[in-house]
């Protein structure tokens, strides 16, 4: 029993002393002083501006109209004599057109140059009419191949003179045409892109041409055109003011200064100042000679184009229904003369003249020049003023009376004598 007793007691010992060694190490931690609390400085949100991502510019452009293209293309513009009668009403395939042009003609009726480079189909294009010598300039500004339905005395006499590539349903050209019977002839006569460039590469016509170089307005430069508010009070913010020594061509990526020697700097005559900023301007009527050929664009603020009239008709296009549309118009004072009893007509293409441009509800005011080989093109103090991307409509009225004495602007007549 003592040995028993001595081995409980034994035990009792080490537990005592385990319990001890327990509340002292217990009562050491709670002496122990708690860690300094850490401060953790706050998080100011950043107030560095987030850099905006620069604006892609197109990879490729159309030349003709400095719209974005998947990929390049040389092809030599078609230029077709497009009847504007108003029996040959409403034409065919204008909407693919990237330029139309609107000349005088016998009589004081108008003709049309619908320009085709960057479209490639088979729609429709027509009725197609007769060419005259300014018409076979005009085309040969731009390197075209020329298509018609017979012309003039002088113009055949230009085209064998020259041996001028070109494709006439009378002499030498069936191939590419077609008469629809739902009309009367001459106003009957159509025919197609395929077509026009299959007939010119069995002649061995070039297909390929030294394009023209025009510059455009791309990227921030049009966002901010397009969206200015001039307000009420008729000023016109420094955005609207297209650059004119600053320029972006469809084939360049550096920006170049593009001026004409030959322009004069000083105002032309007539009521506006071509050094004068751009003014508001969103319907335009011009009148080449008849009253039963007047144009008119109404200006559309949602799309920044232009709507084309006839003597205050909308002008649609035969194969979509859809009214002509531009983003540039263009209008030129020409010096035509009648030649003969028949009143066949002249054009001066080279002396150059009084022009206004509109653009995004605005108009400037300036001069075309035409240097030979060139196109036309139009200036202000004598830099070259670039066109919005998009369908340019040339309208060359005549100088006869005055050039302002054939437009009316926003109801109000440019020369109140004419």
């Amino acid at each position: 029993m003592n040995a028993l007793s001595s081995l409980k007691r034994s035990r009792w010992c080490c537990i005592l002393v385990l319990v001890a060694v327990l509340t002292a190490c217990q009562s050491e931690e709670a002496a122990q002083p708690a860690p300094p609390a850490v401060s953790v400085p706050e998080q100011t949100p950043s107030t560095e501006p987030i850099p905006e991502e620069p604006v892609q510019q197109p990879a490729y452009t159309a030349p003709l109209t400095g719209l974005d293209v998947e990929q390049p293309d040389d092809a030599r513009p078609i230029a077709v004599m497009i009847n504007n009668a108003p029996a040959a009403r409403p034409q065919s395939g204008l909407t693919q057109a990237d330029m139309v042009y609107e000349v005088l003609a016998e009589g004081g009726i108008t003709r049309l140059i619908a320009v085709y480079q960057s479209y490639h189909g088979d729609v429709t294009i027509g009725p197609v009419r007769s060419i005259r010598p300014y018409l076979i300039h005009i085309g040969d500004t731009l390197h075209a191949l020329l298509v018609h339905a017979g012309g003039s005395t002088d113009a055949y006499s230009i085209l064998q003179r020259d041996d001028t590539e070109h494709l006439d349903e009378i002499t030498n050209a069936s191939a590419p045409f077609w008469r629809d019977s739902s009309r009367k002839a001459p106003h009957n006569l159509y025919t197609n892109e395929v077509k026009l460039r299959e007939a010119a590469q069995k002649k061995g016509y070039a297909e390929t041409v030294t394009l023209p170089t025009f510059s455009f307005v791309h990227g921030a430069e049009q966002s901010a055109t397009s969206s200015t508010d001039t307000g009420d009070s008729g000023a016109t913010d420094a955005a609207t003011t297209p650059p004119t020594d600053a320029m972006d061509s469809n084939t360049a990526g550096t920006a170049t200064e593009v001026s004409d020697p030959a322009v004069s700097n000083t105002s032309p005559a007539g009521e506006r100042s071509a050094d004068s900023a751009p003014e508001q301007a969103t319907t335009i009527e011009l009148r080449f000679l008849l009253d039963s050929y007047k144009v008119g664009y109404l200006y559309n603020e949602a799309t920044g184009l232009y709507k084309r009239q006839m003597n205050g008709e909308d002008h649609i296009d035969l194969n979509t229904g859809k009214v002509l549309t531009a983003a540039n118009v263009l209008v030129l004072g020409g010096d035509y003369k009648v030649l003969d009893d028949v009143g066949r007509l002249s054009l001066d293409m080279n002396s150059g003249g009084e022009a206004i441009l509109f653009q995004q509800g605005n108009m400037i005011s300036g001069q075309w020049s035409r240097k030979s080989g060139d196109v036309i093109r139009f200036y202000q103090d004598g830099k070259e003023v670039p066109f919005v991307p998009g369908v340019t409509y040339y309208n060359i009225v005549p100088n006869s009376g005055s050039f302002n004495s054939h437009l009316t602007i926003d109801g109000e007549k440019m020369d109140v004598n004419g």
